[in-house]
């Protein structure tokens, strides 16, 4: 049995005990109730300013809208004045174009002057692509000018007109897809501008082979070109000596039979020339008049009197060469009078045809 002493002090000692425990739970409980207060203020605070920022949003789209609903026509736009001076302050590189005026339906007073332009171009395309058969020919089998055997200045002049003929074919066929379309055609001015750029060239190299002997009034010029008293068919050396008559009226026959043929390609080459001399003849024309109504601006008008000259002078040209070409035997001053006046036409359409190309070649 225990002492009431020290039951006493057990009961002290437990009591002491609880005493000592309780507000450690207190404190506990007090620490756990601020934190839920903070977390709970945190929350509060987070979903009032979402609200608040919710609602200055929906006011401003709200007022903003109201805005544009209350601006009836786009100069009340806020901030147009601003761009209007911007656009105001930019500047054009170049004018702008109306599209209207590149359809050719819509200027019928100029129509008939384009159909006409389309036809000329086909004449003397299909005129250069038979001259070209004619330079072919007499490269290859023309008695005098054939290459390389013949007369170097007569294989360098047929050589030189082949060329220069194809690229005429190429420059009218594109200047013909243009004026015989609908519509203003770029891509077509623009290869028909470096094709005649090209057989302007041709013309040069062409003139400069054959202006040596044409103008040479000292010497026969049919002489130096075709040589025919020193030339003979190469196989003319395996025919002996003391041939047959029969042999002989043979090779006869057959020098009247080429002979015929080279008078032939003589009459196309005629023919030729005097649709040519035609055919610039109606082109100055319309050069004249397109002219007229383009020297506002400097280099169109430019382009349009070196065009005019270089007709005038391909007239001559072909008009002499019709002279030489559609009689029997060549003459020589008629010739001369040709290359002379070609070089004038190559020497100011080539320089036209650069210029032209500046343009009808920049919307590529």
């Amino acid at each position: 049995m225990a002492s009431p002493t020290s039951r006493d002090a057990a009961v002290d000692y437990k009591g002491l005990g609880h005493k000592q425990a309780q507000p450690e739970t207190r404190t506990s409980r007090k620490w756990y109730l601020v934190g839920a207060g903070l977390a709970l203020m945190g929350v509060v605070g987070v979903t009032a300013k979402a609200a608040h920022s919710g609602g200055a949003l929906f006011s401003s789209s709200a007022t903003r809208g109201g805005a544009i609903q209350e601006t009836q026509t786009w100069e009340e736009l806020p901030g147009i004045d601003k761009v209007i001076r911007k656009a105001q302050s930019l500047k054009q590189d170049k004018p702008l174009r109306n599209l209207q005026d590149l359809f050719y339906d819509s200027q019928p007073e100029e129509l008939p002057w384009i159909r006409t332009e389309c036809v000329i171009d086909t004449v003397q395309a299909a005129a250069y692509l038979g001259q070209a058969v004619v330079f072919l020919y007499k490269a290859i089998d023309y008695d005098g000018l054939e290459c390389p055997n013949n007369s170097p200045v007569g294989c360098a002049a047929s050589v030189a007109g082949f060329i220069t003929s194809i690229s005429w074919i190429a420059s009218y066929l594109s200047f013909a897809a243009n004026a015989c379309g609908q519509a203003v055609n770029n891509g077509a001015l623009c290869a028909g501008d470096f094709t005649a750029l090209m057989a302007n060239f041709g013309e040069i190299a062409t003139v400069g082979a054959a202006a040596r002997a044409d103008c040479d009034f000292g010497k026969n010029a049919l002489q130096i070109l075709t040589r025919t008293e020193t030339i003979s068919p190469p196989w003319k050396e395996f025919v002996p000596a003391g041939a047959s008559p029969a042999v002989d009226k043979a090779l006869k026959i057959k020098g009247h039979k080429d002979q015929q043929r080279n008078r032939d390609y003589d009459i196309v080459q005629c023919a030729v020339d005097v649709t040519n001399s035609a055919s610039y003849i109606v082109r100055v024309i319309l050069q004249i008049r397109a002219a007229g109504s383009a020297c506002a601006d400097p280099k169109s008008c430019a382009v349009g009197i070196m065009n005019i000259i270089s007709s005038f002078a391909w007239i001559s040209q072909f008009t002499a060469l019709a002279v030489s070409d559609c009689q029997v035997g060549a003459d020589q001053k008629a010739l001369c009078t040709a290359d002379i006046s070609d070089m004038v036409a190559a020497l100011t359409n080539g320089p036209a045809a650069g210029i032209a190309s500046t343009s009808d070649c920049a919307d590529l």
